[in-house]
């Protein structure tokens, strides 16, 4: 992408040639804008007019407060590592089919679905310890800023964590080794790692990344923490109600699917 100057002080143009396959790219534009602006301002100059109009920046948030990187990434962490805890703890029921103890299990009057819930209730009170230690450490050790709306908090924690537990008891109910469940945990896990704006704003990924994002659960439950711990965001937001919306539908359909698989499962079993 040359850019060609005056050769002379007589001659008025200044040329910048671009190729026509990236003529419309994101490079190319801003080139030609910061180009245009220049030459703007050589012509006032050579006018001997001052410029009557500036451009004032200023950032600005969408919540009372402030979110600086290091609260971005602390909330994000916070995200993952629930998110991590409930992928990857149910793998105790793989193993526990693998020795035979599900099968036992199905000859008594347990309903399997209030006992994977049981489970799920577990990992929540561990997430509950997590997310109270990471935030001590973020705030204590590197300085992070926290402004939490308890009520939202709550809502959007619990919410969260028993929809990965599902996707956990969901990923439990079709792995036959603890190897199979650990590979299925380990992708899904990576893919949202990088897809959810846990380190990074999804606002900065390609554009054709983004609708993928949209889907994932960890994408919300993100962006609810942030809303619940940084933006001090009441519940009445129809933002965070939507997210809320599209985690609940992740949890009750993984939850559902896993209890179907591991009925079908009894009922082949017996015969």
């Amino acid at each position: 992408m040359p850019i060609i100057l005056p050769e002379t002080a007589e001659a008025s143009s200044v040329f910048l040639v671009v190729n026509k396959e990236n003529e419309q790219g994101a490079a190319a534009q801003a080139v030609s804008g910061i180009l245009d602006k220049l030459v703007q301002q050589a012509n006032l100059l050579a006018a001997g007019a001052s410029p009557k109009y500036d451009l004032q920046y200023e950032s600005i948030t969408s919540g009372t407060n402030e979110l600086d990187y290091t609260d971005f990434l602390l909330t994000g962490m916070i995200a993952l590592s629930i998110a991590q805890g409930g992928m990857f703890g149910m793998v105790d029921l793989v193993e526990m089919r693998r020795k035979g103890l599900i099968k036992r299990l199905r000859m008594t009057p347990a309903n399997m679905g209030i006992f994977g819930l049981s489970d799920m209730v577990m990992r929540l009170l561990f997430s509950i310890v997590q997310i109270i230690l990471l935030s001590l450490i973020g705030v204590l050790v590197f300085g992070a800023n926290l402004y939490i709306n308890p009520f939202t908090l709550i809502i959007v924690f619990l919410i969260g964590t028993l929809s990965f537990n599902a996707l956990g008891y969901f990923f439990s109910s079709f792995s036959k080794t603890t190897e199979a469940y650990m590979g299925v945990a380990n992708i899904c896990s990576f893919l949202m790692m990088f897809l959810s704006g846990v380190f990074f704003p999804i606002e900065t990924m390609p554009e054709w990344i983004q609708p993928f994002s949209a889907v994932l659960p960890l994408t919300y439950f993100a962006d609810g923490l942030r809303e619940s711990m940084v933006y001090e965001t009441g519940i009445a937001t129809a933002s965070l109600w939507a997210g809320i919306a599209v985690m609940v539908i992740w949890g009750a359909v993984t939850f559902l699917l896993g209890s179907v698989l591991y009925k079908r499962k009894a009922i082949a079993a017996d015969r």
